[in-house]
């Protein structure tokens, strides 16, 4: 993916045009995203990263894995909202899940920030659309993630309590 930034007379930045490369090299995930499941195993090496990390993960309506944007150095308190949205634009997606990792913790249980973003994003998805862009919210945290769909049910499906811990 190719973004170009300018400089406005005034010093103001601006975008000037995003690009999606075609590449021979096979996409991370392959077919269609089942459950929380599939995207942990992706993403278990966010278990053991030092640094915060969120990553958008976008598909379309049967659940197929179109791309990623990784936000480094991002956590649920700095992310902006409005880049998500434009990589959802940006892959023509129509749904997206957000995974973030806690660094060098072992508890995946959403913190306040955590919850603070996953509100954010369900009431950007209320506005913008009928139905449910945002699909899922998936903490990673050593041996064990949460995930938002399957604990409360909040997310883009219901689901029943469960919390999943990896040996």
């Amino acid at each position: 993916m190719n973004n170009e930034e300018h400089k406005h007379e005034e010093g103001k930045r601006y975008l000037k045009k995003f690009e999606i490369v075609e590449t021979d090299t096979e996409l991370p995930i392959q077919g269609q995203v089942r459950d929380p499941e599939d995207l942990y195993k992706f993403l278990k090496d966010l278990e053991s990263e030092a640094v915060s990390k969120v990553i958008g993960i976008y598909l379309d309506d049967k659940n197929l894995f179109l791309g990623h944007q990784v936000f480094l150095g991002s956590s649920a308190k700095t992310l902006n909202t409005k880049l998500i949205w434009q990589y959802l634009l940006l892959f023509s997606a129509t749904k997206f899940t957000i995974l973030l990792n806690h660094p060098g913790s072992n508890d995946p249980t959403p913190d306040e920030d955590d919850k603070k973003l996953m509100r954010a994003l369900q009431a950007d998805s209320q506005v913008l659309s009928f139905k449910p862009f945002f699909e899922d919210f998936i903490i990673v945290a050593k041996k064990s993630y949460f995930s938002m769909a399957t604990n409360d049910g909040t997310a883009g499906h219901s689901g029943h309590q469960e919390h999943i811990t990896k040996f």
